[in-house]
C-alpha cells in the first residue's frame, strides 16, 4: 500500500522538478533536510529550488525526520530548568516559576538585570487587556520596567502599591511604576504619600484623604502584582537606600525577621512579623496583597535565597522569577 506521502507525491506535475544535486547521492529527502535545517531556508524557497510544491517539502521533511536521516531533540539543560521549575512549584505551591539559565562568567551583565530582563518577558506574555498591576520598589523592579518591550497597551492600569521615598529615587516605586507604564503606553498611577511617617497619627490621617483612600480602593481590583525580595543580612537596600534606618531594621531581625517583600517583613516560617515601623508604613494591606490572582515575584543571588525560601513559605507570591543557582537551592530545601 503506498503512504499517504507518496499518494500525494503523485499527484503532483513533475515537468518543473529538478536533478538532486551529486553530493546529496541523488536523495532527495537528504537534500530537503538539508536546506531547511542547515541552511535555515523556508519552506516555499525549497519548494522552488526542487521544482516541487509546498506539500511535497512538507512531506520529503516529514519523511527525513521518520527514517532518522534528522534526528530532533530538546535541549536537555532546557528540559532540566523545566524539571526544576516543576519541582519547585510542587514543594512551594507556586502556580509558576521561571528560571534564568546559569550564564557563563562576565556574560550578561549583573545578576539583577539579568533576572529583570527575563521577569519583563514573564509579564509580557501575561498582560491582559483590562490589567492593574501593583507596583513595589527594588533594583530588579526597576530593571524589568527598563527592558520591557514597547507594547501599545492603553486600557492597562499601572499602580504604586507602596508610598515614595525620596532617598530610594534610583529604584523608587515611582520610577519603577512610571517606567512600567511608559513601556506599556499604559495609565500611570502613583501614589501621593510618603512610604514612612513620623507616626501613626499621621498615617491615620493620610489614609483617611480621599485621593489615598481611593488610590488603596484601586489597588483591591489588582490583578497583577510585581515586587523584589530584599534579605535583611549584609547589605541590603532598606538601609542602604534610606528607606529605614539599621535599628528600626535590627527590631525585625530581634523579632526572627529575615526577608521583606512587598512591603512586609516576615520570619523563616514565612509568618508576617510586626515592628512599631509598620504602624508608620504606608503599603497596600496585606489582605489585599494576597487576593491578588497572580502575584510575581522576581529575585535572586545567594544572598536571597533564606528570604525567598520563607517569602514562598508565607505564600506571598503566585509566581517567580530567579536564577539557576537559587533555585537549586531552593529545591535542595
Amino acid at each position: 500500500m503506498a503512504r499517504k506521502a507518496d499518494l500525494i507525491e503523485t499527484t503532483e506535475p513533475r515537468t518543473g522538478r529538478r536533478a538532486v544535486p551529486a553530493q546529496f547521492g541523488m536523495d532527495e529527502v537528504l537534500w530537503a533536510a538539508w536546506l531547511y535545517y542547515e541552511q535555515g531556508q523556508k519552506q516555499d524557497r525549497i519548494a522552488e529550488e526542487l521544482g516541487i510544491s509546498r506539500a511535497s517539502v512538507f512531506n520529503l521533511l516529514q519523511k527525513a525526520r521518520d527514517e532518522g536521516v534528522v534526528n530532533i531533540s530538546i535541549d536537555p539543560t532546557r528540559i532540566a530548568g523545566m524539571a526544576l521549575s516543576l519541582k519547585i512549584c510542587a514543594a512551594t505551591g507556586l502556580a509558576e516559576c521561571y528560571i534564568l539559565p546559569r550564564q557563563r562568567e562576565g556574560e550578561g551583565g549583573s545578576l539583577h538585570g539579568q533576572i529583570g530582563h527575563l521577569a519583563a518577558r514573564v509579564l509580557e506574555n501575561r498582560l491582559r487587556p483590562e490589567d492593574t498591576i501593583g507596583v513595589a520598589w527594588g533594583r530588579t523592579v526597576l530593571a524589568l520596567s527598563q527592558h520591557l518591550s514597547a507594547i501599545a497597551c492603553p486600557t492597562v492600569t499601572v499602580a504604586q502599591i507602596t508610598g515614595s521615598s525620596a532617598a530610594t529615587f534610583d529604584f523608587s516605586p515611582v520610577l519603577c511604576t512610571s517606567n512600567i507604564a511608559a513601556r506599556l503606553n499604559a495609565r500611570a498611577i502613583n501614589l501621593h504619600a510618603p512610604g514612612v511617617v513620623s507616626s501613626p497619627h499621621v498615617k491615620e490621617i493620610l489614609m483617611h484623604e480621599p485621593a489615598i483612600r481611593d488610590h488603596f480602593a484601586l489597588l483591591r481590583g489588582c490583578t497583577k502584582a510585581v515586587f523584589g525580595v530584599t534579605q535583611l543580612t549584609g547589605e541590603t537596600l532598606l538601609v542602604q537606600g534610606g528607606f529605614m534606618t539599621e535599628a528600626e531594621l535590627a527590631a525585625y531581625r530581634d523579632l526572627g525577621a529575615v526577608g521583606f517583600a512587598a512591603g512586609y517583613f516576615f520570619d523563616a516560617e514565612g509568618r508576617i512579623v510586626h515592628s512599631e515601623f509598620d504602624g508608620r508604613h504606608i503599603t497596600m494591606a496585606l489582605g489585599d496583597l494576597l487576593q491578588v490572582p497572580e502575584r510575581i515575584c522576581i529575585g535572586g543571588g545567594p544572598e536571597k535565597v533564606e528570604a525567598i525560601r520563607a517569602m514562598l513559605r508565607g505564600g506571598l507570591a503566585s509566581v517567580l522569577v530567579t536564577d539557576e543557582a537559587t533555585a537549586l537551592a531552593l529545591a535542595a530545601g
